[in-house]
Parts: structure tokens; C-alpha cells; sequence
């Protein structure tokens, strides 16, 4: 029989915001029978240590890398299931690709939590990058852009966690809202590494 998983430590909370701590408070602090939809490729060794999916019909992604598939998607799911809540776990870097997303779900009040882990740029490429071994990739950096104004500007509610002792507040906010909310999650910058180069 094969071991079986082993269950990683909790992880501690700092500030920035480690992403592990992200994921963990955020499968604390989701409601039963909630539904998770991600795009967060930088960020998804973390997520599966940390965010378990509860069963059937609870989890959706995207395939083969469709950079802003998310967002539009859980706006999509919300409207198939409007009586479970919805969870977007996108990364700033795929939110810009279809933020206007957000009008459609504002509009036809969704039941809808978007949780945008900034990590200020499009960290999957600069992983990728660092694999290659290519220096100044340019457009790879987001500094500045905030998705709260972005998301108030179209009709939605919005808050941010800018330090770890900001998140529980900002994840209870976000899920107590009726229609949509949007929780901005300002995070560790460093690069996780994703891939390897086979020699």
C-alpha cells in the first residue's frame, strides 16, 4: 500500500504575506459547499498543499495555460450555481487578461469572492525566465495597479490585505458579501520555482 499524505506543518504568517499562509487561511475561511476556480500558476504548489478541495464539483481550472480563463469562467459558474458561493483565486498577472469580467458579475449581483494575489508582475513567466536563464525579460513586471479602485470603478465591492494581520478581516469581509467582492492580497514577491530544465 502506498504511504499516505502527509500533512505539511501550518505555515507561519508574515509580511509580506507568505502565500502558503494565503492558502491556508483561505481554506479556513471559505464556506461550506463553495466552489474554487484558480488560475494562480505560479502559486499552485502552494495551493495543493494547502487548499484541499472538499469533493465533487468543488474545484475548476483551466487547461494547457489560457491565460485569463478565470475570471470569466467563475462569472459563468456563478450564473449556473447561483445558490454556492463562488471563489476566484486569480493572480494579478491573469486578472488583467479579463478583469472586465467583474461589470458582468457587479451587474447581475453573483454570488462571487475574487481573491487577486499580487504579487506585482507575471510570476510564472519569471520563473519560466530564471529556468532559462534569460535576464531582463521585459513586460513582466504589474507595479501599481490597483484592483480595488479597478474593481469599485465597476460596480463591485472590494477590499485589500496588505499585511497578514489585514487577512482574516479581509477574507470574512469578502465572504459576507451578498453580490460580488473582490479581496486584493498583497504577497511575497519571490519567485517560486516551477520548472526545471532537463539537461
Amino acid at each position: 500500500m502506498p504511504s499516505g499524505r502527509v500533512v505539511p506543518p501550518l505555515p507561519a504568517a508574515g509580511d509580506p504575506i507568505p502565500v502558503d499562509y494565503l492558502m491556508h487561511a483561505l481554506s479556513e475561511a471559505m464556506p461550506d459547499g463553495a466552489v474554487l476556480v484558480e488560475e494562480a500558476p505560479s502559486h499552485r504548489p502552494a495551493m495543493q498543499k494547502f487548499l484541499p478541495m472538499p469533493g465533487q464539483d468543488s474545484f475548476y481550472t483551466m487547461a494547457s495555460g489560457g491565460l485569463g480563463w478565470s475570471l470569466p469562467a467563475s462569472v459563468g459558474i456563478a450564473l449556473a450555481k447561483p445558490n454556492r458561493r463562488i471563489v476566484c483565486l486569480i493572480g494579478d498577472g491573469s486578472a488583467m487578461y479579463s478583469i472586465q469580467a467583474l461589470w458582468t458579475a457587479a451587474q447581475r449581483k453573483l454570488p462571487l469572492t475574487v481573491v487577486v494575489i499580487n504579487n506585482a508582475g507575471y510570476g510564472a513567466m519569471r520563473s519560466f525566465s530564471q529556468v532559462m536563464q534569460v535576464r531582463d525579460v521585459p513586460g513582466l513586471d504589474l507595479p501599481g495597479i490597483d484592483f480595488v479602485q479597478l474593481a469599485t470603478s465597476l460596480g463591485c465591492d472590494a477590499i485589500r490585505a496588505e499585511t497578514a494581520a489585514d487577512l482574516p478581516g479581509a477574507l470574512a469581509h469578502g465572504f459576507a458579501c451578498d453580490g460580488v467582492c473582490l479581496i486584493e492580497v498583497m504577497v511575497d514577491g519571490a519567485v517560486p520555482v516551477l520548472y526545471e530544465q532537463k539537461h
